[in-house]
């Protein structure tokens, strides 16, 4: 089976419940069954297994000889193409563009400001804030969809 056809099937099985199983292994590390079923709030392990099963079956993430499930392949599908994984968490895409904005706005008025405020630094100010407000209401509407 090629590669997008590959994807493509991960992403029609990807959602819901089982989505939210895996942003949170993708998050969180190897996590067992009872630690996903505590967490997501399930109502029984075995409701939290037949997800982990279903992703062990599209090869996703495997199971150690304790019964301890990881990531084994990262894929971006849904929800998660919003996000990136840094670290361990995953964070909005935005995010880091407001974190650009706002250095650039920062190093602007240190480096290049000349005091009293000239019609272009006002407008590159104002312009900065703008763009630093979007990406991060962006960034927050963007959080509220994370998919556990």
């Amino acid at each position: 089976m090629s590669e997008d056809a590959d994807k493509d099937l991960v992403d029609k099985l990807l959602k819901g419940r089982t989505m939210s199983v895996y942003a949170l292994l993708l998050s969180s590390g190897a996590m067992g069954v009872r630690d996903v079923q505590r967490t997501l709030g399930f109502s029984s392990p075995s409701l939290a297994l037949h997800h982990l099963n279903k992703l062990n079956e599209l090869d996703l993430v495997t199971k150690d000889v304790d019964g301890i499930y990881s990531v084994k392949k990262t894929v971006r599908v849904g929800s998660l193409s919003l996000f990136i994984k840094f670290g361990t968490r995953l964070l909005p895409r935005f995010i880091f563009l407001g974190t650009l904005f706002s250095a650039m706005l920062a190093v602007y008025l240190f480096a290049f400001v000349s005091w009293p405020l000239t019609g272009g630094d006002i407008m590159f100010i104002t312009m900065a804030v703008i763009a630093i407000a979007l990406s991060f209401y962006e960034s927050w509407r963007i959080w509220l969809l994370k998919p556990f």
